[in-house]
């Protein structure tokens, strides 16, 4: 029996450098929302997240996907 993967979902979050407490950096989340997962795609998410940086107080310390699939068993 095989597992099929379907994707649902796909969220960027831009995690935003709020300064360090104990050595380490503490972040604030931007998140840019569901994106349509047909036409996601990682160079124009990251594009975004360049476009707005400069409009930003606080730098972008890194940037995350998340990513939600359904899986079901192939009968």
């Amino acid at each position: 029996m095989a597992v099929i993967s379907n994707l649902n979902k796909v969220s960027v979050t831009a995690q935003l450098n709020n300064g360090t407490k104990d050595g380490k950096v503490k972040t604030l989340s931007l998140s840019l929302g569901s994106l349509d997962v047909n036409r996601y795609d990682n160079q124009k998410a990251m594009n975004i997240v360049n476009a707005l940086e400069p409009c930003l107080s606080k730098s972008v310390y890194e940037v995350l996907k998340v990513e939600v699939s359904k899986l079901t068993n192939d009968d």
